[in-house]
């Protein structure tokens, strides 16, 4: 369909310009020497003579590959083309011009003579052709451009897959150690813990098809993951969410929360004898999800290097919202941590 749209406009072009073209001409002759049938044998004759010329040009051009040539290979044999197809029409115009204006009969044919009608000629030709050329180089550059663009969409699809999938044994390799310590001491405890797993991983590969999911659905995978930690932490961990209505149908990446919120788990409340809590808000103002997730613990990144799950949840930010998205992690006070998020929607 594109091809057909391409040569309509061509048509539509090749024959408005050259239209506009001789009625120009025909106009100027007219006003020198009157209205005569024979203007308009000439004008047809000219009409269908620059079309034919300029369309074996197009065709010539097109099979030889010029299209694709940089400018300083296709600039001589423009200049080339152009003299050639010139000559034809002069060659053709002089003998016609005698037929059809008598007044061309009494004139000599000198070199100044035959000049006269080259440059004439040349002007619209050579407009023709650069017209034609630059129209073909600016429409590869727009070609480039979406191929650019569509190659660096690959990449950055290709590099989010990839940090998805970095975070599927990351998490499962923390789950599994956390039931690990549950099979001898409580071994009923443990296979609730399998099932609740197992319920855990079938939601992460449902959501993972998705490069976003709505919060609430993200938030399940939270509860179950915490679910399962609450088995092995019993009194020790607490957790609260506060979530807004208008919060819960904003997207978010797939896992996104479950990775900042096994990072408090792990990195915060794992560390403290007495256990703590967690608290995760999110609302929705002016068009963005701004969410909080404060956990018991303090934050101490060993040579300013962020662990695998804020560095890989910063990428995937990145990837999704280039630099629109943000995601902070600090202390809060020296008993809390707080990680802020926002997303715009």
């Amino acid at each position: 369909m594109k091809a057909i749209a391409k040569n309509k406009l061509y048509w539509i072009c090749q024959i408005g310009g050259w239209f506009i073209f001789i009625a120009m001409e025909l106009t100027s002759y007219v006003r020198i020497d009157g209205y005569k049938s024979a203007l308009l044998i000439n004008a047809l004759v000219n009409f269908i003579l620059g079309i034919t010329v300029t369309h074996f040009y197009r065709l010539f051009a097109i099979k030889q590959g010029w299209l694709n040539y940089p400018l300083y290979k296709i600039l001589p044999r423009v200049i080339v083309s152009v003299f050639v197809m010139v000559s034809v029409l002069t060659a053709i115009n002089i003998p016609l011009d005698r037929y059809t204006y008598p007044i061309f009969q009494q004139l000599d044919i000198t070199f100044g003579f035959l000049m006269g009608y080259f440059f004439n000629l040349s002007k619209f030709i050579l407009l023709w052709t650069l017209t034609y050329h630059l129209f073909q180089y600016w429409e590869r550059s727009l070609l480039a451009e979406k191929e650019k663009y569509q190659l660096q969409a690959a990449a950055k699809e290709n590099a989010y897959i990839n940090l998805k999938n970095q975070l599927n044994p990351h998490f499962l390799f923390n789950s599994l150690n956390s039931i690990r310590t549950l099979v001898d001491a409580d071994p009923r405890l443990a296979k609730s813990a399998i099932n609740q797993l197992s319920s855990l991983l079938r939601s992460s590969l449902q959501t993972g098809k998705h490069k976003t999911i709505s919060l609430k659905d993200e938030l399940q995978t939270v509860k179950d993951y915490l679910a399962i930690e609450g088995i092995r932490f019993d009194e020790r961990l607490k957790y609260t969410f506060n979530v807004s209505e208008q919060a819960m149908d904003c997207n978010v990446p797939p896992m996104m929360l479950q990775t900042l919120v096994e990072n408090c788990v792990k990195h915060g409340i794992s560390n403290l004898k007495n256990g703590g809590e967690i608290l995760l808000e999110a609302t929705f103002e002016y068009n963005q999800l701004h969410i909080i997730i404060t956990n018991s613990g303090q934050y101490t990144p060993k040579h300013n290097h962020e662990g695998v799950g804020i560095a890989n949840t910063r990428e995937r930010l990145k990837i999704l919202y280039d630099e629109k998205a943000n995601i902070t992690i600090g202390n809060k006070d020296t008993h809390y941590v707080e990680t802020k998020i926002t997303i715009p929607l």
